[in-house]
């Protein structure tokens, strides 16, 4: 029994130990950040709150980037961005409160952000009609989108994108996982490093050019305190969004669908992604102009396969050229 208390004792001071170097990490790293920030974004006012962008290229045709929900913003487009801007105008951007994006003032409601959306494009774009590249969960985003403004799209390209379907039907065990965490845990694993040491993990993971994990640690790392506050806050709208994006079309818009085929660890996730590729397969009713392109990827196709969103953009540009540049 001795042992026993003598094992925990080594334990808990280990466990002590642990918390207060990863304290030490955290504040350190903070004023890492903050000595070498260097504010180079370019910004446009959406209801009186600086919205961060990032335009290249000055091709005929426009084409805008809707991120998921994470707290990378335009990053994750980063080179679908480089190569598409040879062939056209491009525009990614961070929604309010994710990395260079000021706080919202208005709730992270569907409509808010398709209007968010509308609104930067207009003023950085003249409300030139565009296509809409988006991921996850800007999959609900452009169907509230489409709802008010389908008058300015040219074309949708799926990337992985949710359905507004996939909350009511997703199995409880998952939607257990996606609970949100009370302030404290939230708070605790901030303080100690823990959130920043796991998003770290998660961008040596996702990103594979060593340069491009050296830039996107960078501007993450920066922002990353409040870029996580707006993320769960979307997080929390998303039984919203799925609701309010529900009865969209896109009549006549084509639309292109990239799913992928995920790899699955256990029945809970077999279940899942079933119904998220059945799903997906519904979303080409969207649009009578429609088809879709199964991808050997994970979640993330524009950061594993960033050929095939890239190739996708330029066959629909190719495919309805003569629509989409009047």
């Amino acid at each position: 029994m001795h042992i026993v208390w003598l094992i925990l004792k080594w334990l808990l001071i280990l466990v002590v130990i642990l918390l207060i170097v990863g304290m030490i990490y955290e504040q350190y790293m903070r004023y890492v950040v903050k000595r070498n920030f260097v504010d180079n974004g370019t910004y446009v006012e959406v209801d009186g709150q600086k919205m961060h962008y990032l335009k290249k290229g000055e091709g005929k045709v426009t084409v805008v980037f809707e991120s998921g929900l994470d707290f990378a913003g335009h990053l994750s487009w980063g080179n679908v961005q480089d190569e598409i801007s040879k062939f056209a105008t491009t525009i990614s951007y961070d929604r309010a409160g994710i990395l260079r994006s000021q706080k919202a003032s208005n709730p992270r409601t569907c409509e808010n952000i398709a209007e968010e959306l509308h609104a930067l494009v207009q003023k950085v774009e003249d409300n030139k009609p565009f296509i809409l590249v988006v991921h996850s969960l800007g999959g609900l985003i452009v169907r509230c989108y489409a709802k008010k403004h389908a008058d300015t799209l040219r074309g949708v390209v799926f990337v992985d994108a949710s359905h507004p379907e996939q909350f009511d039907k997703m199995p409880k065990s998952i939607k257990n996982k996606m609970k949100i965490p009370s302030d404290w845990v939230i708070s605790f694993f901030s303080i100690t490093g823990i959130s920043r040491f796991a998003t770290n993990k998660m961008i040596d993971k996702l990103y594979k050019n060593r340069n491009t994990i050296s830039h996107v640690k960078s501007l993450v790392n920066t922002y990353l305190l409040k870029s996580n506050k707006a993320a769960l806050e979307e997080m929390k709208m998303f039984e919203q969004m799925s609701s309010a994006s529900k009865g969209a079309s896109f009549l006549d818009i084509p639309l292109t669908v990239l799913t992928a085929k995920q790899k699955f660890k256990n029945e809970d996730e077999k279940n899942f992604f079933e119904l998220f590729n059945k799903l997906q397969n519904k979303s080409l009713n969207l649009s009578t102009n429609s088809k879709q392109i199964f991808v050997d990827s994970g979640h993330y196709i524009q950061l594993e396969k960033p050929e095939v969103v890239i190739e996708a953009v330029r066959e629909m540009i190719e495919e309805n050229k003569n629509d989409i540049k009047k």
